[in-house]
């Protein structure tokens, strides 16, 4: 299969720059140094790095299914294993660090840190399929040309390994070897997301009134409907609001009003315009609205009663505003949203419901990527 650079994360994902790291080889590795020298690593032997090393150091298996392990690095488990070879490049700023593997088995730790592995096997299929799409997409990109590298392991492009290999999830890689999604033969956009509100593909929700009145209800055939996610609402004073204008730099003075001046044809908030004593600013785009409208003092309620963690923003864009108190005393917004994430593609909490209600994953993937095709990528494609 095709080789997919990643560039790994310093700890808790914070920057690409890592301070120092030990690599302990799990089997035998075989090291370019920076001389070009080769050098043994045998498995049970470490290597450590820090801000003295330099040049750049390539390990590389000896033997196909090759692991290190860095033990030092922060992740959703103890002592994260990789596989496949490791580069790295000691900069002024810190270590590079870049995995280089096999598509397919890249696969593998993408799987299960994107989707909890006791998912069924349909919905796990299904995120396979999507998160090769995407793996594909990222080795034609540019994103991170200048670190060498096609992906990193974080929520900026999907998380790699951040939850350990499991039998079940790499199952659902091999049972989709080499699937692929596309449109009018390209690669189609395979984004996804944790839970839609119910999201109607072909229904228009850009008014204002038609999505309030989609969101206030809960209908039968949504695959969602019982998922805390799917609808939330929080609270907004006009002192914690304005306060929040300040502190994003917008010049409007004490603030009057906020609403939702555009939405998409999905019912998403595409602008957000905030009112003044001394102006008024919008806010534009889907991740700017719901970084603006971190909820601070009030956190949101979901729908079975219990209090959402905290994201460091709203959790959709599929929300309205209504106002707290009358004219003259504006006290407030209530926010009522649904939904978890940026709210295109395929929903993953969906797909969960729909292979427990017996669709199989090729029905999961139509239902969500409209008008687009399974098709196996080949290597002779590149």
């Amino acid at each position: 299969g095709m080789p997919i650079r990643v560039l790994l994360c310093s700890h808790s994902f914070e920057s690409y720059y890592h301070q120092s790291e030990t690599v302990e080889f799990q089997a035998d590795y075989a090291c370019l140094t920076p001389e070009g020298e080769t050098v043994a690593c045998p498995a049970g032997t470490s290597m450590g790095f820090g801000d003295d090393s330099e040049g750049t150091w390539i390990f590389t298996p000896v033997r196909e299914n090759g692991g290190f392990c860095l033990p030092d690095l922060v992740r959703g488990y103890e002592d994260p294993v990789y596989l496949g070879s490791l580069e790295i490049r000691c900069a002024p700023e810190g270590l590079l660090l870049i995995n280089i593997l096999d598509v397919e088995t890249y696969l593998g730790n993408v799987v299960p840190s994107e989707m909890p592995a006791g998912y069924p096997a349909e919905a796990l299929k299904a995120q396979a399929v999507c998160a090769r799409t995407y793996a594909y997409a990222h080795l034609e990109s540019d994103r991170l040309e200048e670190f060498e590298a096609d992906v990193d392991d974080s929520v900026q492009f999907q998380v790699y390994n951040n939850q350990p290999r499991d039998e079940r999830t790499s199952q659902a890689v091999a049972d989709t070897a080499g699937l692929v999604l596309k449109k009018d033969g390209e690669l189609a956009d395979a984004r996804y997301y944790s839970t839609s509100c119910g999201l109607e593909l072909t229904g228009d929700l850009s008014e204002e009134a038609v999505f309030a009145a989609f969101i206030t209800a809960s209908r039968e055939d949504d695959y969602e409907r019982e998922e805390p996610w799917y609808r939330w609402s929080t609270y907004f004073s006009m002192e914690e609001l304005s306060g929040m204008a300040d502190t994003a730099g917008l010049a409007v003075g004490e603030l009057e009003s906020i609403q939702v001046e555009a939405r998409e044809e999905s019912g998403r908030a595409e602008t957000l315009l905030v009112k003044g004593t001394k102006g008024e600013a919008r806010i534009e785009g889907e991740y700017e609205i719901r970084s603006f409208l971190e909820p601070a003092k009030t956190p949101e309620t979901l729908q079975d009663g219990e209090t959402a963690p905290k994201l460091g923003m709203l959790p959709s864009a599929f929300f309205y505003l209504a106002e707290d108190g009358g004219k003259e005393e504006q006290k407030g917004y209530f926010v009522y949203g649904g939904g978890y994430g940026h709210g295109i593609g395929m929903s993953q909490n969906g797909a969960k419901n729909m292979a427990e209600a017996g669709k199989n994953f090729q029905e999961i993937l139509a239902y969500y990527y409209d008008e687009v095709e399974l098709d196996a990528e080949t290597d002779t494609d590149h």
